[in-house]
């Protein structure tokens, strides 16, 4: 089940707050902004995501505080913090409800789940009646957990190895398991291809071929993103700013009876 628990509240601050909270802070742990870049347990994936770290500028320091620090700030130094993860971006925050832990276990399960969802990315809706229940029984369904990304998609629909669906894969991971499993550039796609979206030379995004219309998709490692069965063209467009490969199997694996044999895809 998805989760926002955290064993610490993590508060991003500029300078100035951090000296009007000097008293404050005398028993709490606090990192400059380059150590937490590189901490372990602070900045560990599941907690990363939940904040999306990457998204979050302009700090210089990051209050790593037990659960209840904040609710014992008189109100105008919650005010202060708040106003701080509001300016610096925080994604613990939704509107006018800071997301602390102490708040989030006060609530229920249900609105737990509702908080949560509130994040959750919106997939278009298309017709999969006719595709392979390998790649149906997934569509529209988030993970428990951070991690599987884009890369874990495309080679799940290479390996059927369900396992893989919640890995994080790197670039570099991505394409020598493609490799391993005799996939190789093309100039065409074909039903079974992978799409490789490339910028400035790295590999950014992939998605797996089901058929002309249809490939298997995740936009990205958080549990707020869905596995999906998206349109070749509306996820080519959405990285039209990449250049697009195509690696095809050299050996065909997975046959769906419904379909006809391979065959050359039209959209290209």
């Amino acid at each position: 089940m998805r989760t926002l628990k955290q064993e610490k509240d993590l508060f991003f601050i500029n300078r100035s707050t951090y000296e009007l909270l000097t008293d404050e802070l005398k028993t709490t742990v606090v990192c400059p902004k380059d150590e937490f870049r590189g901490h372990a347990i602070y900045k560990s994936f599941h907690v990363s995501n939940c904040h999306r770290t990457w998204r979050i500028s302009d700090y210089d320091y990051v209050i790593a505080a037990q659960p209840g620090w904040y609710e014992s700030l008189p109100a105008d130094k919650q005010q202060l913090v708040f106003n701080e993860q509001k300016r610096t971006g925080s994604c613990m925050l939704i509107g006018n409800i800071l997301i602390t832990q102490n708040y989030w276990m006060s609530l229920t399960e249900a609105q737990q789940q509702y908080l949560i969802s509130l994040y959750d990315e919106t997939i278009e809706e298309v017709d999969i009646t006719s595709l392979p229940e390998r790649f149906t029984r997934l569509h529209g369904q988030f993970p428990d957990e951070h991690g599987g990304n884009c890369f874990a998609a495309a080679l799940y629909g290479v390996t059927n190895e369900v396992t893989i669906l919640g890995e994080w894969i790197h670039d570099q991971m991505f394409t020598d398991m493609l490799a391993r499993n005799h996939y190789v550039q093309t100039e065409q796609p074909s039903q079974d291809s992978v799409l490789v979206f490339v910028r400035d030379g790295v590999v950014v995004h992939a998605s797996y071929v089901i058929d002309d219309e249809y490939c298997f998709n995740k936009s990205g490692q958080m549990f707020y993103n869905p596995w999906h069965i998206a349109r070749i063209d509306k996820v080519k467009e959405e990285w039209k700013d990449c250049n697009l490969l195509f690696y095809s199997s050299t050996e065909r694996k997975f046959v769906d009876s419904n379909k006809a044999a391979e065959k050359q895809l039209a959209y290209v």
